[in-house]
């Protein structure tokens, strides 16, 4: 029996390292909801793609035949949205992730000789995310005739532009509209939970143009479509988002918190 409890524990302290690793995969569309920033930034959430990765000249259709790309950020797989083909030339990564510092890498496959190889393309440093800019990271490969890099150490290189600002919305509350009863209500199994809470509390909340209610609410939705959220208050600007239901998998309740800014 001595020997049998340190195996018992050695095997729970692998149970635990492997789950605070935190690795796995996951798609461009999770990024937003998965990832967070090595070191986070005081900013608002930003709703449009604010990092785009483009690798160019991986693969054509005679000596580079069937290379690929794949790509890290914070140690995460990130895959493709689309369809990769065995001569995928470009892959562009156009992501939509919270404000902060990132670490963004990428290995370059090539199929030479008789087996595949791979080379890590990588920034000089953390690669900073705002709210207000989008940051492109790109990488151009030069490559030999039989697919090899012409240099083994490859980089990114980073450029950033501003957002154009969205126009402000309307300061007028308004008049509430009392939401109809849906003809064909979704079934528990169609259902995601939106908890809707704000600063100020006793805001209005209008799902798809129907006000639901005011914060804190909790507004049952169909998962199977997108929804447009958009919360108003006297004195305040108002604030809208858009729910993709792609982030919907897998949850049961989606949960929305907003600061809403005064209006001076």
């Amino acid at each position: 029996m001595r020997k049998v409890i340190p195996l018992i524990f050695s095997g729970m302290m692998a149970i635990v390292l492997a789950l605070g690793c935190g690795g796995g995969e996951l798609n461009v569309d999770e990024a937003y909801s998965v990832l967070r920033p090595v070191k986070q930034l005081e900013l608002p959430d930003q709703v449009e793609d604010n990092l785009i990765v483009t690798i160019d000249n991986v693969a054509d259709e005679s000596s580079s035949y069937k290379n690929r790309i794949e790509l890290y950020i914070n140690g995460r797989r990130v895959n493709p949205n689309w369809l990769v083909s065995n001569v995928e030339k470009t892959f562009t990564y156009k992501l939509r992730l919270r404000p902060g510092y990132y670490e963004v890498k990428a290995y370059y496959y090539a199929y030479i000789g008789w087996g595949e190889e791979r080379y890590e393309i990588e920034t000089q440093e953390l690669v900073r995310v705002a709210h207000d800019q989008r940051t492109t990271v790109s990488c151009n490969i030069a490559k030999q005739p039989n697919g090899e890099p012409v240099n083994r150490n490859m980089y990114f290189k980073t450029r950033n532009q501003p957002i154009a600002a969205a126009p402000a919305a309307p300061v007028v509350r308004p008049e509430p509209v009392v939401a109809p009863e849906p003809v064909t209500r979704p079934t528990r199994s169609q259902e995601i939970v939106l908890q809707v809470n704000t600063t100020p509390v006793d805001a209005d909340v209008y799902v798809d143009d129907l006000n639901v209610g005011r914060t804190p609410a909790r507004v049952p939705v169909d998962r199977s479509l997108d929804h447009t959220v958009q919360l108003s208050a006297p004195g305040y600007r108002s604030a809208v988002k858009f729910l993709d239901h792609s982030f919907f998998r897998g949850k049961k309740t989606i949960h929305i918190i907003q600061e809403l800014e005064r209006i001076d």
